[in-house]
C-alpha cells in the first residue's frame, strides 16, 4: 500500500469530467463546492488539489451523472491530443516507443500521486502507473479515465498493427470498465495503478509516415509536481493576509493541517520555511519592474511596516531592498 503523503494533481486535469458530467444533467457547480472548489480553479494553470480530492470528486461526478463508467467513458470522447501530459507526445513522437517515452517525461509536471514506467523485455513491453499516495477515497473513476485513455492511445498508435487480443491490461478496478469494451484481455490483479502490456514489436511502429519535426526530448521543465510547488501556488495569492494559517493553507490544497505538515516534512522542510521563501522570491519578481517601489512590495507581502520588510529582506537576502535593486538592475 502506498504511504507517501506528496499526491497533487492539476486542477485543470478535472475539466473533461466535469464537462461530460454536465452534459449528461449533473450539477456540477454544487459538487464542485461540496469538495472545496469552483469552476474557476479548472481554468487556473498553477492550481494543485491533493489526489484525495481529485478521487473523491470524480467518483461523485460518476454518482451525480449516473454513469458508473463516467471516467472511461471521458476518455473515450474527449480529445486526448490537447490533454496536457499528452501534447508533447503527441506532437513530436515519431514511434510508439518515442511517444511513451515523452507521455512518461511529461507526466510528472502534472500529478505527483502517480509513477509511470515502461519495462520492455524481447517479446513484451509494459507500461505500468503506479499510484504513490495512500487516500480514504478509492480512484475508482480516475482508473477508469487512465485505462480508457492508454487503451484508446495505444490503439491509434498501432492503427493498422492493433490487435486486441495481444494487449492485456491489469487492473485492481475491473469495475470501472463497459462490458461492451473490446477484446482486450482486463485481468484483475492486486496492484495499486494499472499495467498495459502489448507486443514490444509495437515501439519500432511510426507514429505517422513523414515528420520534419525534431526528434529531440522535451525541453527541460519544472521539477515534479510537489507538495512545495502545489503549496507555493495555492499560497502566493494570499500572501498580503497575514492571519493565513496551516488550516487554511492545508484547506486551500485539500488535505488537512496534519497532513500538510507531515508533508512538508517528508521533504525535509516547514510551512513557515517554505512562505518565507515564497515571500523572498515574489519580492525579487517584483523588484525587477522599476513600477514597484519598497513600499509596494511590503504591502503586496503583508508588511504594514516598510522597515519591518526592509530588515526581513536582508535577513534572507544579505542584502537591503535597494541594494538588492541596485545590483540586479542590469539582470
Amino acid at each position: 500500500m502506498p504511504t507517501k503523503h506528496d499526491g497533487f494533481v492539476k486542477a485543470q486535469l478535472l475539466r473533461p469530467f466535469v464537462e461530460l458530467a454536465k452534459a449528461r444533467g449533473a450539477n456540477v457547480e454544487a459538487t464542485l463546492k461540496s469538495f472545496g472548489l469552483v469552476a474557476e480553479d479548472l481554468r487556473d494553470p498553477e492550481k494543485a488539489v491533493h489526489a484525495e480530492i481529485i478521487y473523491g470528486l470524480t467518483n461523485s461526478l460518476a454518482d451525480k451523472a449516473k454513469d458508473p463508467h463516467l471516467g472511461y467513458h471521458v476518455a473515450d470522447s474527449f480529445d486526448m491530443k490537447a490533454w496536457l501530459p499528452a501534447q508533447d507526445a503527441f506532437d513530436n513522437a515519431r514511434t510508439i516507443g518515442d511517444y511513451y517515452t515523452r507521455f512518461l517525461l511529461s507526466v510528472p509536471q502534472q500529478a505527483s500521486s502517480v509513477r509511470h514506467t515502461l519495462k520492455i523485455d524481447a517479446l513484451q513491453a509494459t507500461y505500468t502507473v503506479n499510484r504513490t499516495v495512500q487516500t480514504h477515497q478509492a480512484p475508482v473513476q480516475v482508473e477508469g479515465f487512465g485505462m480508457g485513455l492508454h487503451i484508446r492511445t495505444l490503439q491509434y498508435l498501432a492503427q493498422s498493427h492493433w490487435l486486441p487480443k495481444h494487449v492485456t491490461l491489469a487492473t485492481a478496478f475491473p469495475e470501472a470498465l463497459p462490458e461492451t469494451l473490446s477484446d482486450v484481455v482486463v485481468e484483475h490483479a492486486t496492484i495499486s495503478g494499472l499495467a498495459l502490456s502489448f507486443p514490444s514489436a509495437w515501439l519500432t511502429l511510426p507514429v505517422r509516415a513523414q515528420d520534419t519535426r525534431s526528434n529531440d526530448a522535451p525541453a527541460s521543465r519544472n521539477t515534479d509536481l510537489s507538495i512545495v510547488s502545489a503549496l507555493r501556488a495555492a499560497a502566493r495569492p494570499t500572501l498580503a493576509d497575514r492571519s493565513q494559517t496551516v488550516a487554511d493553507h492545508a484547506q486551500a490544497l485539500g488535505i488537512s493541517p496534519a497532513r500538510l505538515t507531515s508533508s512538508l516534512k517528508l521533504q525535509n522542510t516547514t510551512l513557515a520555511r517554505e512562505i518565507k521563501r515564497l515571500r523572498i522570491d515574489v519580492a525579487k519578481q517584483m523588484f525587477s519592474d522599476p513600477a514597484h517601489n519598497v513600499s509596494s512590495v511590503a504591502e503586496a507581502l503583508g508588511y504594514t511596516d516598510q522597515s519591518h520588510f526592509a530588515r526581513f529582506f536582508r535577513s534572507q537576502t544579505g542584502l537591503s531592498p535597494r541594494e538588492y535593486r541596485r545590483t540586479h538592475k542590469s539582470e
